[in-house]
């Protein structure tokens, strides 16, 4: 191992990694497509006679969130494994490279890959529900997200995205800190959490307004 930093090196494990876990990835690629069209294809068949835009969205982003933190739970599997193990520490590369390598794969590639199935499927499904509408727009319509709404789920994207960043960054540390089962401890964790969290948060509001008296219209002493 070496502790000198290089972009030769970093594209050198991105190529190995590739030529080593080509077949996983694109096996991964299939199961990601089956898997959104499954969901895609049950929201199309019972989604009506209204369909809303929106929730192909949500659909979309809780997909995200799901089969990101599977991905990322084995970002670092090696390290369950003896001989693989010692194979990828002592293999000469930095700590750093070998992390941006990987993350490479399960942060960069994975959110591409996710993007374009998700907007093949959707144009897909789009296409059928125009289908539909086309046919007989006095029983089917699709209303269309409007992106100037502010309390629509453009507001709320920002926020799914930050925690989507955390919820990945978590299950990394997960895959490098549990060699076995590292999916199931992490959502324990996870869910322990917030959980103690929202307990806290609840405790002290509770604290806070406990001197105040409640009625219809106001808060007051």
């Amino acid at each position: 191992m070496t502790a000198n930093f290089s972009f030769k090196r970093i594209f050198q494990l991105i190529s190995k990694q590739w030529g080593e876990n080509r077949r996983m990835y694109l096996m991964s690629v299939l199961a990601l497509l089956g898997l959104l069209g499954i969901v895609f294809g049950f929201w199309a068949a019972n989604g009506g006679p209204r369909y809303n835009e929106e929730a192909a969205y949500l659909i979309g982003l809780f997909g995200l969130f799901i089969t990101g933190a599977i991905f990322a739970s084995t970002a670092f599997n090696m390290l369950g494994s003896k001989d693989k193990g010692i194979y990828w520490i002592s293999f000469p590369a930095s700590h750093l490279e070998k992390f941006i390598a990987t993350w490479f794969f399960n942060f960069l590639v994975f959110s591409i890959v996710y993007l374009v199935c998700f907007l093949l499927l959707k144009t897909g499904v789009e296409s059928y529900i125009r289908a539909l509408t086309d046919n007989d727009p006095g029983k089917y319509a699709y209303k269309r997200v409007n992106w100037n709404d502010k309390n629509g789920i453009n507001a709320a994207l920002p926020y799914f995205i930050s925690a989507f960043f955390a919820v990945q960054a978590a299950f990394l540390l997960g895959s490098v800190t549990f060699k076995r089962f590292s999916f199931i401890i992490t959502i324990v964790i996870i869910a322990a959490f917030l959980f103690l969290f929202f307990y806290y948060v609840s405790k002290n509001a509770n604290s806070a307004l406990a001197n105040y008296n409640w009625n219809l219209f106001s808060l007051r002493d």
